[in-house]
């Protein structure tokens, strides 16, 4: 299971691009902090605003594409990367987002350097959402956060409650999470509901989909967040599909969240 999850997922991006829907863009490029070449796409703003789009786990920037073109007709600006050993970055093993989690700042850092002036705003689904949430923390830069379901990321928040029904599923969810950290050799993240509780002043609009727990795992992240916040719930989608399902609505509430608080 821990070599599943950390093996790269690597390979030429093609086929698929932002023009599809018309855009201009260019290939990009950004150094990490321990020196890896991470690869994406730059599509310039008309409003001076720029959104960081971070993609889920099993994929690569084109998971993003969605969500780029609905931001795009509005006038953003994007910038879509490959996460390390994912899609054409460099990187030799993927770690459930905690390596991951300073690059989202190198991102906006490349932003500025191409114009100091842009207002930056951050949008992830699933271990997307989660990276976000936790690398904007010390990313003051990203003044704006639309997080999709994020993913829990600690241990002690996927760990099952010892059952004696399933006498095995703890300690191997235990071993699971050691191996994973032995072959990455990444610290442990703080959890994404301890990363939830830091934002105080800067605004975060919360996704979730589905009902009961789906929902209210979706809702606990929202409710302990203590800053500007929204929460918007699409009861008759699941993980990550809304942009699919309800293309319209989704749209809007994007676009209504950015627009209000990146404007110039």
């Amino acid at each position: 299971m821990a070599r599943a999850v950390t093996i790269p997922l690597t390979g030429k991006i093609c086929c698929e691009t932002p023009a599809k829907f018309g855009a201009e863009y260019s290939d990009m490029q950004f150094l990490t902090g321990d020196g890896l070449r991470l690869s994406g796409w730059y599509l310039p703003p008309q409003n001076g605003v720029v959104i960081i789009l971070v993609h889920s786990y099993y994929s690569d920037r084109r998971q993003t594409l969605p969500v780029a073109e609905m931001l795009y007709k509005h006038g953003y600006g994007l910038l879509m990367y490959d996460q390390r050993a994912s899609g054409e970055s460099q990187g030799d093993v993927r770690s459930l987002g905690a390596l991951d989690i300073p690059d989202l700042g190198r991102a906006a850092d490349w932003l500025i350097a191409q114009q100091k002036d842009l207002l930056i705003g951050a949008y992830g689904c699933s271990m997307g959402g989660a990276i976000s949430l936790a690398g904007a923390l010390h990313t003051p830069s990203i003044r704006a956060l639309a997080l999709d379901a994020p993913s829990p990321m600690s241990w002690s928040e996927n760990l099952p409650v010892f059952s004696l029904n399933d006498p095995f599923g703890l300690p191997t969810m235990a071993l699971y999470y050691a191996f994973v950290k032995l072959r990455t050799g990444a610290a442990s993240p703080a959890s994404t509901l301890e990363n939830a509780r830091h934002y105080t002043d800067r605004p975060v609009l919360f996704i979730s989909t589905g009902q009961g727990a789906e929902f209210s795992g979706g809702n606990a992240y929202f409710e302990a967040a203590g800053g500007p916040k929204s929460h918007w719930n699409i009861p008759d989608s699941s993980h990550c599909a809304a942009p699919a399902t309800h293309p319209q609505e989704y749209e809007q509430h994007l676009v209504d969240f950015f627009n209000q608080i990146l404007h110039k």
